[in-house]
């Protein structure tokens, strides 16, 4: 569920707040260029974000997607040329793969060397299926994941603020448990999220999420 704030969309999880999405790749914008794929597009087509970024193509590439023209495919055995992409984008996709190191080793081995690949992860997060939830990331686990593949790491932003890593387990919270907590959680949730959801860049260890950028090296 989203709702529009000018002309942007606001993510929901129940009454949690999210940034638009467009907020979240302007602070990665300057490493999109060239040909471009959204790892894990599902069926939100942010093309024409990529391209205003820079991306001269942009390819969307999901084991499931209704973007027209996207390719179909799973990424633990991509069906693409090595070398051949100057920037992925793979936004809240990686906790939810089986197989990490070979999807790693695939994102890897299609992206040229001196590009970079954009990977956006939980830290700070509740259980959340899509359809599984596997793992979460630290800033070490980041650059150690991004080491063993071959990746340097050039930096890890910050995503979000406290309001959504407290308010989503809060929620998630009052859900499990059921009564009337639900009903007292979630007016509270709404106002705290959706006046305080710009990340806060200061928040290095207590981070909702993860933006590791990292680079191939040539």
């Amino acid at each position: 569920m989203a709702v529009k704030a000018n002309s942007y969309q606001y993510a929901r999880v129940g009454p949690v707040h999210f940034q638009p999405l467009q907020w979240e790749l302007d602070q990665v914008s300057k490493y999109v260029k060239g040909r471009a794929m959204n790892a894990g597009c599902g069926n939100r087509d942010i093309g024409d974000i990529l391209r205003g970024f820079g991306a001269t193509e942009v390819v969307n590439y999901d084991i499931e997607s209704t973007i027209p023209g996207a390719v179909i495919g799973s990424l633990v055995d991509i069906p693409l040329e090595s070398n051949s992409f100057d920037c992925i984008f793979c936004n809240a996709v990686l906790e939810h793969v089986p197989l990490i190191d070979k999807v790693m080793a695939e994102l890897s081995r299609v992206l040229k060397p001196g590009g970079f690949f954009i990977a956006g992860v939980p830290y700070l997060q509740p259980y959340h299926q899509n359809p599984t939830d596997f793992r979460r990331y630290t800033q070490e686990g980041l650059r150690e994941i991004g080491e063993i593949h071959g990746l340097e790491t050039v930096e890890i932003i910050p995503v979000h603020t406290i309001a959504q890593t407290l308010g989503w387990i809060a929620w998630e919270y009052a859900k499990e448990r059921g009564g009337i907590r639900p009903h007292i959680v979630y007016p509270l949730v709404w106002l705290a999220t959706r006046f305080s959801n710009k990340t806060d860049f200061k928040l290095k260890n207590n981070a909702n999420t993860l933006q590791a950028i990292y680079t191939k090296r040539v």
